[in-house]
């Protein structure tokens, strides 16, 4: 007998709770062996990990010591003072000076306590806006079980913010095209990597409004930061940029990285081939999102491929960075639920939730990265409905 939508929602809000429980049991485990200032005892692994270089490139910063920041070996002395006692692995800082600049005020609290603002407050500002998309319980509990959410939550990354950046921009996009673009504008500045394609969208989409607002919030950010900390602190940024190419060797940790390159390097091809094989992959989405965006397709279908094309399109994301895919899960939702009855919308979007926990768990156990091929396919699906949007607004014209 197949079953109803109903009883499958009650599925997945029992699976939710109980994911949910899960992960708060383990996060309990871990913080009750906290030790010093910023230490995880049970794993050795700081707490927050990669924010550990955010915080400190702040307290740097913020001591008039900003160039420091891309000084690894400098660095590195903040970080172990931070931690309490020294570890394996490097953290170093390769985000530009307009982000540095932005995040200083973290250093004026404990670690801990700017380790708790940096990661709550975008997650609950981008499960608003996951709700205010598509105005469901199940919206909220889905991205909170997660395993994206969960990867962020433990590596203290930024991706909750990056998310809610670029989501929100897209949802003022169509009626406030300025604040649009300031939004756009932060995500460049934190993550350039990520805002090629957003580029690719404005002008396909000739938005030309949110298009000047990036440009001229970016240019202020740059013309800021540069004035705030020193021209010094740019040519440093540079200097280190260029020594820290993606190929790093064997310090490159590719079972973490689910895009074409790291699927590339992961299963054993060299780096050539997984060059050849992201520009492929980046001149492909570029392509998809600019034929979708001139198009007359909704904004959460053309949304959804901004947001697929840009991890397609970058070498350089790590798991938790499949945080983003909870924007086109909800839009999806947005526009599928309405008005297309039965389970298997619910069973498409539940599968599409499910890219992150598959990725990892390949990368684990088989050595390899489906969430490039399963991002692809997804793609394709949105190209197709794309297409018929395109029938559609054809026919009205010629009718």
């Amino acid at each position: 007998m197949t079953p109803s939508p109903l009883n499958l929602r009650r599925h997945l809000t029992l699976a939710c709770y109980l994911l949910v429980g899960v992960y708060l049991l383990f996060a309990l485990y871990l913080l009750s062996g906290l030790t010093g200032p910023g230490r995880y005892y049970r794993s050795g692994v700081p707490a927050g990990s990669d924010f550990l270089r955010v915080w400190s490139a702040a307290s740097l910063a913020s001591q008039g010591q900003a160039a420091q920041v891309y000084d690894s070996a400098a660095l590195k002395k903040v970080e172990v003072a931070v931690v309490g006692g020294d570890f394996s692995y490097a953290v170093p800082f390769h985000y530009p000076p307009s982000f540095l600049w932005l995040i200083r005020p973290l250093s004026s609290l404990p670690y801990l306590a700017a380790l708790a603002v940096w990661l709550l407050l975008p997650l609950a500002a981008l499960l608003w806006l996951l709700y205010r998309t598509y105005p469901d319980r199940l919206t909220v509990w889905l991205a909170l079980a997660s395993i994206a959410t969960v990867q962020n939550l433990s590596y203290g990354q930024g991706a909750f913010l990056v998310a809610f950046l670029l989501g929100g921009g897209l949802l003022l996009l169509d009626h406030h095209p300025l604040p649009a673009g300031l939004a756009f504008s932060l995500v460049i500045s934190y993550k350039p990597h990520l805002g090629f394609l957003i580029l690719v969208a404005l002008l396909a989409g000739r938005r030309w409004w949110a298009l000047g607002a990036l440009i001229i919030c970016g240019a202020a950010l740059v013309l800021a930061s540069g004035w705030a900390l020193g021209p010094e602190t740019w040519l440093a940024f540079w200097h280190d940029l260029s020594q820290a190419p993606l190929e790093m060797g064997q310090s490159i940790l590719w079972d973490r990285m689910p895009t074409v390159f790291g699927a590339a390097r992961l299963s054993g091809g060299g780096a050539a081939l997984a060059w050849l094989l992201q520009i492929g992959a980046a001149l492909a989405a570029a392509l998809a999102v600019y034929w979708v965006w001139r198009g007359p397709s909704s904004l959460p279908l053309r949304s959804a491929v901004l947001v697929l094309g840009i991890l397609l399109a970058t070498p350089y994301a790590f798991n938790y960075d499949l945080t983003l895919l909870l924007l086109p899960l909800a839009w999806m939702a947005r526009e599928e639920l309405p008005r297309t009855e039965g389970i298997r919308p619910v069973f498409i979007l539940s599968l599409a939730w499910l890219i992150p926990f598959l990725d990892l768990t390949a990368a684990e156990l088989l050595r390899v990265h489906p969430a490039p091929v399963l991002l692809a396919v997804w793609l394709l699906y949105l190209l197709g409905r794309a297409f018929l949007d395109r029938r559609a607004a054809a026919a009205v014209i010629s009718g």
